[in-house]
């Protein structure tokens, strides 16, 4: 429906006339006006909308109304595979009547005969067959071919044309025998057709068979003759051909062989089509829209079996796809089905050509062979990290290796490294590296906070990635920043390079398109920068406050989604849409449940504080928090209408059916209860990623605990749209929430001066904790439990400031990356109730 045909547009109709004239109805992807072969205009094209919302809207609305003094019609375009498409009727149209009677020599001849056999002719074949096997049972000679099916010699057909030609007798009296053995007697074949009476006979004999033209008195006796057609004599199957058909049949062959040789020639390309994508698990999708993004690929053709990759190619020059992509999927056969379903139709108003795509050239063993110094072994990991670059995420934005540590400090004091590594009386190298490292990691965050990086967004693994923004690691502590832009320049626009100047090992970089971020990724994770391999690692989707510095695709498509939503009118919702609409509002009981008197003299006491908040630009928001001030100021008066449920007045609903909505399931139990709310667990689709489906379970929330409990009890296996669900009380999980509260505990101070060190190394002694610790206040004790008889102690630890700020100090100086003896400590505020 994203596609609509418009009939009797005026003649002097434009492309960019036809586009001003559905402007109004949604974001065109595609305009087009046909034309015949001599360029004569047939007043009829297509307009593609984005959404099949815009379609039906242009359908609505333009259907039936005047272009100019011409009145046009605007219908859907019907794919190419859709059954329930219109014949053709136009003289333009090669499958129409019309274009058939005015190029007689193009179309077939209707009397030609089909190639496949009816299922007379298939019994006719069986019979024959068993009629061959009785008469080898009874030891009768039976040609292995029969001549029929031979394909005849230049001469022998010459020799039918000739007699043909040559005959002079009534053809309509006539019949041509052919088939017969090239050795046959006259007398054999006057056996065979007895009690049949002719007239006449004439014979001639060729390399591979004999023809008989046989003239009979009766007409009966022709048609009982007809019947003879593939009857056998001495074991070759005869054929029987009327004059007026052998006449037909030179100037229909040629015909049925060209038809035929098209047919053939289609198949054998659509054979050859899948078995090279069975080869290659690769479609190549042309005429895509230009708005469209990756994304939306995926969620077409992920309906069809997993993708194993998706690329859309990117115009360099305006940032928007070429209008062509390439879709790999893990198995070939996903690849099949998806090209026999999906070529032909339309997409965002476009129609889609799917071809089979080549085969991926894999470089990465080649740029391992060409790393000279590199054994065999380690060219082959080095192609396998290549490969799994962009699958694993466990790299710490804020991490330093020791080694850059040691240099950029050695640089800052304008010392040897080696000084920098070798202990003194008062700290040891584990402590001036810790403290360095957290004196780098300072000013880092610093940097990038500055810089409109949300840090948080790095603690989370399973978080969405993006696909323009990279986290190179492992650079060198001297590295240049326009060395690294260079290094991805190479692959496309590089928008931006975040590095820190304190140091050079690691750094953000913003490319300006997802092909050539990807490009960039697999060409460059892994590889050699100076000494030392650099890791590569796709950045969190949301890694910017800033939603200028995002995806600069996905910003495009918000904008436009944004402008497409305010177009749209709620009438023009789809259900789904309407239903997704209604769960995000307030439950319709207790809004039903609210007086309208009570919401009057609410109104009226509270128009005092309402003036106070005239001065509010927004209306619509004033309105909102008037509506919240007045529930509020009004509980004494509705606190009978809507009472407080009591904690664990919850009851788990199983088993429901996944066309159950929220208000089904809110019925079915306030018919014999009082609910408060229910409330049917959905989770996103993945294939649209943007309707919800049901999980086949919910919860209601009831009022009082002996609601739900007589529930549980009296109402177990109740029918719900026809399932029988199974009930039980949800009962809030307290040990849970201890360990959340546990959780935010240790994160805030209060008045604790008491640190929980984990994660020591067991290298280190109290002496060198007590120093790294020392640098940051005032220590009061530190204490480190030791292993019972070894001595050693455990691995973790408490460490004691004399006040709340010093401890303060330490924690949110150390707690970001501190390595110590290549551990990171993990730091804790150790409460009254922390256990040693």
């Amino acid at each position: 429906m994203s596609r609509v045909i418009v009939k009797g547009l005026p003649k002097n109709c434009t492309e960019e006339r036809l586009r001003k004239f559905f402007k109004n109805c949604g974001t065109l992807t595609d305009c087009k006006l046909k034309y015949s072969s001599d360029g004569i205009f047939r007043q009829f094209g297509f307009v593609g909308f984005e959404s099949e919302d815009f379609g039906k809207k242009a359908i609505k609305e333009l259907n039936g109304t005047f272009m100019g003094t011409s009145r046009i019609v605007v219908e859907e375009c019907k794919s190419f595979s859709d059954e329930n498409k219109p014949r053709p009727w136009s003289k333009y149209s090669k499958e129409s009547s019309a274009y058939k009677r005015l190029h007689p020599d193009e179309t077939p001849d209707k009397n030609v005969k089909k190639i496949k056999l009816s299922s007379e002719e298939e019994s006719k074949s069986n019979i024959d067959s068993k009629y061959e096997e009785f008469l080898k049972f009874n030891k009768v000679n039976v040609s292995k071919d029969n001549n029929s099916n031979k394909k005849p010699t230049i001469s022998d057909v010459e020799i039918l044309k000739n007699m043909i030609l040559s005959f002079t007798g009534n053809k309509k009296d006539s019949l041509i025998f052919r088939g017969l053995s090239p050795t046959v007697k006259q007398a054999n074949f006057k056996e065979w057709l007895s009690p049949i009476r002719f007239k006449s006979l004439e014979i001639k004999r060729g390399s591979e068979e004999t023809f008989m033209i046989v003239t009979f008195e009766k007409n009966t006796d022709l048609r009982r003759a007809l019947k003879r057609d593939n009857q056998f004599l001495g074991g070759d199957k005869i054929r029987v051909i009327k004059f007026a058909d052998q006449q037909d049949t030179n100037s229909k062959n040629n015909k049925t062989e060209e038809s035929l040789a098209i047919k053939q020639e289609n198949e054998r390309i659509i054979e050859e089509q899948t078995q090279k994508i069975l080869d290659t698990g690769r479609l190549f999708i042309r005429n895509l829209p230009y708005v469209i993004e990756e994304a939306d690929i995926r969620a077409l053709f992920i309906k069809y079996g997993e993708i194993a990759d998706c690329e859309v190619i990117i115009d360099k020059k305006t940032g928007r796809n070429k209008g062509y992509a390439m879709v790999t999927y893990v198995f070939p056969e996903n690849a099949v089905d998806a090209f026999t379903k999906l070529d032909g139709t339309i997409f965002k108003g476009r129609m889609l050509h799917i071809l089979p795509g080549e085969e991926k050239t894999e470089k990465t063993e080649l740029q391992a062979e060409n790393q000279f110094g590199l054994s065999k072994f380690q060219k082959e990991k080095q192609a396998k990290l290549k490969a799994t670059a962009g699958k694993t995420y466990s790299w710490n934005i804020l991490f330093l290796g020791p080694n850059a540590v040691a240099e950029t400090l050695a640089k800052r004091l304008e010392v040897d490294k080696s000084e920098i590594l070798t202990g003194d009386g008062d700290q040891s190298a584990g402590v001036k590296l810790a403290l360095a490292e957290t004196a780098l990691v300072r000013e880092t965050r610093d940097f990038l906070i500055k810089h409109g990086v949300k840090l948080d967004s790095f603690s989370n693994p399973a978080a969405k990635r993006s696909n323009v923004v990279i986290i190179a690691k492992n650079l060198p502590s001297n590295f240049d920043k326009e060395e690294l832009r260079r290094m991805f320049a190479y692959y496309g626009e590089v928008k931006d390079v975040l590095m820190p100047s304190e140091h050079s090992v690691s750094a953000l970089v913003i490319m300006g398109n997802p092909v050539d971020a990807k490009a960039a990724f697999s060409n460059l994770a892994y590889s050699r920068v100076r000494s030392q391999p650099l890791y590569l690692e796709w950045a969190p989707y949301d890694v910017f406050e800033n939603s200028n510095t995002s995806d600069k695709d996905t910003e495009t498509c918000n904008t436009e989604d944004n402008e497409v939503k305010k177009d749209i009118k709620k009438s023009d919702l789809s259900a789904e849409e309407k239903k997704n609409l209604r769960r995000s509002k307030k439950h319709q009981k207790i809004k039903e449940e609210e007086s309208e008197d009570i919401k009057m003299e609410e109104d009226t006491e509270n128009e005092e504080e309402l003036e106070d908040e005239e001065e509010l630009e927004d209306e619509e928001e004033l309105e909102d928090e008037e509506e919240e001030i007045d529930d509020q100021d009004g509980n004494d008066e509705i606190v009978d209408d809507v009472p407080e449920y009591e904690d664990n007045a919850r009851v788990f609903v199983k088993n429901l059916n996944f066309e159950t909505t929220d208000e089904t399931l809110y019925k079915e139990f306030a018919k014999k209860y009082n609910v408060h709310s229910a409330v049917v667990s959905r989770k996103i689709d993945v294939k649209t990623q943007k309707h919800t489906l049901s999980m086949g379970f919910g919860f209601v929330q009831f009022y009082t605990n002996e609601d739900a409990a007589d529930c549980v009890k009296t109402q177990q296996g109740m029918l719900i749209d026809g399932h029988s669900v199974e009930l039980k009380l949800s009962i809030k999980e307290t040990e849970n929430v201890e360990k959340e509260r546990k959780k935010v505990d240790q994160n805030e101070q209060g008045d604790c001066t008491k640190i929980m060190v984990r994660n020591i190394s067991f290298a280190a002694s109290i002496k060198e904790i007590r120093a790294l610790f020392q640098s940051f206040g005032n220590v009061k004790d530190v204490r480190i439990p030791k292993k019972m008889g070894s001595g050693g102690h455990r691995g973790f630890g408490f460490v004691e400031y004399m006040s709340k700020s010093e401890a303060k100090h330490a924690f949110n100086s150390l707690v970001h990356s501190t390595h110590f003896y290549g551990r990171r400590l993990v730091l804790e505020w150790a409460h009254e109730n922390t256990t040693e």
